[in-house]
């Protein structure tokens, strides 16, 4: 069976294109678990999605939800700490998944207490990242389902609390499928990043929908956080290794 299969929301979605005086929507009920394959992450099902309301737009979040980006960068913090004869704490780290650049940025300063200012951080780091970012790849049935949505003229947009720049370097993996998002939106083209509902918000407004016509798939708790204030379904997929402590080993 091609990997590619894997991604929990494919039985979710319609399978034919629609006709122009349709609307696309997705069923109300999501597979179980026990219907997923062998070695597919669970999808967790926020009590929203069981209401009967139509989704005519799906926003995605970006790293650990499209593209493995996480795990190519696990040991990026703890090299860059390593020349400050200091080491990553597990669970300060993951409580720092998903936020804004400047908000883990400070934290990761004051926490160990680095001799430099967020600018020095990020000039010094950067270069790091985008050598692990060529190591990141599609996340299993990523492919499969961004093609589908495509298909069947879905509207989709791209919402992260990465900056743009960044988001720029990091959608080049997903190759030609970069163009299937009508939106692209980075934390720093909204006043508040995430868990505030600004780019959800944002996103809904560029692709011409309400934001409760919304489907938001999320990897983490601030996503799905920032997803549920503006009003649109959330839907939240775990992977095996998204939590920080397993993502050092």
């Amino acid at each position: 069976m091609d990997s590619d299969s894997t991604y929990p929301l494919v039985g979710l979605l319609p399978s034919r294109p629609f006709k122009s005086h349709e609307q696309p929507s997705l069923p109300p009920t999501a597979p179980t678990p026990a219907n997923l394959l062998r070695d597919s992450p669970r999808l967790l099902r926020d009590s929203s999605m069981a209401a009967t309301h139509r989704v005519s737009a799906v926003i995605f979040d970006l790293d650990g939800t499209l593209l493995d980006t996480e795990r190519a960068t696990r040991d990026v913090l703890k090299e860059f700490l390593g020349t400050y004869g200091k080491v990553p704490d597990a669970a300060k780290e993951e409580k720092r998944l998903g936020q804004m650049h400047r908000e883990s940025t400070t934290g990761i300063i004051a926490d160990y207490g680095l001799p430099i200012t967020v600018e020095e951080y990020s000039e010094a780091i950067y270069p790091l990242y985008i050598k692990r970012w060529q190591r990141a790849s599609p996340l299993p049935g990523v492919n499969r389902l961004l093609k589908h949505l495509y298909k069947n003229r879905v509207p989709l947009a791209l919402a992260s609390n990465s900056i743009r720049r960044n988001i720029d370097h990091k959608i080049l993996k997903l190759g030609e499928l970069k163009d299937c998002f009508s939106v692209v939106l980075g934390g720093d083209q909204v006043p508040h990043g995430k868990p505030c509902p600004d780019i959800f918000l944002e996103a809904a407004k560029r692709l011409g929908v309400n934001p409760s016509s919304c489907l938001v798939i999320e990897d983490s708790l601030v996503g799905v956080q920032a997803a549920k204030a503006s009003g649109a379904k959330a839907s939240k997929v775990l992977w095996p290794w998204n939590h920080y402590s397993q993502m050092l080993r």
